[in-house]
């Protein structure tokens, strides 16, 4: 089976998107994120069992402007990221995401590592019986290179559905990135998971 690869109806991507791709030899509606596969080929290779260590290429993270279904973006405000409408007067404000594969965990869920600032900064859950989301300065490389328990409070499995996408957290499932106006990015169960459209930068 092709990595990271989700179960949906296809669906045409909006303008400026990247189209949904079957993956071969599936006709049952298999959506594949080409991104991702290129990302985890990258950093790991192309075979499933996963190779520890950094590719010979020096790989470098993954940057992705994240906007939600409403076209919010993500800002830092007193060191939290924010959601909203970001005008062209503020455009500059923006956060791109940084991503890298988080190596322990089942590649076909695309585990990711996610951080902002080039990955100088990652964003956690925490690790207490609570999910506390924080950014936390570590880089989303090192978290890499780290081991299964440093680097999954930081590790989201990306759920792809043809146009957009839904991160839940590797560590606390059944909780999702969520946004809303102006509101700092929260976890949050299903019903108010945030479908993002990921534009790489």
């Amino acid at each position: 089976m092709s990595h990271c690869t989700s179960r949906a109806a296809p669906r045409v991507a909006p303008r400026g998107q990247r189209p949904w791709l079957a993956a071969p030899g599936d006709t049952g509606g298999a959506v594949t994120d080409p991104d991702m596969v290129a990302l985890f080929e990258e950093f790991l290779g192309e075979e499933v069992p996963v190779t520890f260590g950094l590719s010979p290429r020096a790989a470098r993270p993954y940057q992705y402007v994240l906007r939600d279904t409403e076209q919010r973006g993500l800002y830092l405000r007193d060191g939290h990221l924010v959601a909203a409408a970001l005008q062209v007067a503020n455009a500059a404000q923006e956060e791109p995401i940084s991503v890298v594969p988080n190596r322990h965990l089942e590649r076909r869920r695309c585990p990711l590592i996610v951080g902002i600032r080039g990955g100088t900064q990652a964003l956690s859950c925490g690790t207490g019986p609570e999910p506390r989301l924080h950014l936390q300065d570590v880089g989303v490389m090192e978290l890499f290179a780290g081991d299964k328990d440093t680097a999954t409070p930081f590790t989201f499995y990306k759920t792809f559905g043809g146009s957009t996408h839904t991160f839940e957290a590797a560590a606390f499932p059944g909780l999702f990135l969520s946004t809303a106006p102006g509101e700092e990015l929260a976890l949050a169960p299903p019903p108010a998971a945030t479908a993002f459209y990921l534009h790489r930068k």
